[in-house]
């Protein structure tokens, strides 16, 4: 992997390797020197990352490619196969009305009865059961919309959500947090 990346990174990867080896000592960011020669590795390593998600993605591709490929063909066969006991069962059927399964020693194939299947346009059937007196067949899903809660309501230094008559609002405790550090290699 270390080949593909441009030589001044690699130099920077190289001293880290090095740095390891002769086991790290607290290093002390105190200047601007430091502070740079620190951002520098940072951009090695993001390079570094960089190409091997690179790499690894283009294999990954390659062998998603390869699984599809074979999968589709697996697929056709075993439809095919499938097709010719469905015309199979549908055969026998025709001869015995009774006709419900065969065994082999490598499965069975057997037709068996099935419930009506009931499909549902879940929008006109609610329109339809609200208009029609039938709303406590209607699910109704109760939620806080927190954007709007937000807006609604003020929170003290202590984190207490409070709304504004003052009075605390059950459910919520917010969380003070400290500033994040960002770090922004420049790659």
């Amino acid at each position: 992997m270390s080949n593909l990346l441009n030589p001044l990174f690699q130099a920077e990867l190289d001293e880290l390797d090095q740095q390891e080896q002769e086991e790290r000592q607290r290093f002390v960011v105190d200047s601007l020197d430091s502070l740079t020669w620190v951002m520098r590795k940072l951009v090695a390593l993001e390079k570094q990352r960089k190409e091997v998600n690179a790499v690894a993605d283009a294999e990954v591709y390659r062998i998603e490619s390869y699984r599809k490929t074979e999968l589709e063909k697996a697929q056709r066969d075993e439809d095919y196969f499938r097709g010719l006991l469905s015309e199979y069962a549908a055969r026998r059927r025709e001869e015995d009305p009774k006709f419900k399964s065969v065994k082999t020693p490598y499965g069975s194939v057997s037709l068996k009865k099935q419930q009506p299947k009931w499909n549902y346009d879940d929008q006109a059937l609610t329109s339809w059961l609200n208009d029609n007196g039938y709303d406590h067949l209607i699910r109704v899903k109760w939620e806080p919309v927190k954007t709007d809660i937000k807006k609604a309501f003020s929170v003290s230094d202590a984190g207490v959500v409070v709304d504004p008559n003052g009075e605390p609002v059950e459910g919520i405790l917010v969380e003070h947090r400290g500033d994040e550090l960002v770090i922004k290699p420049e790659v």
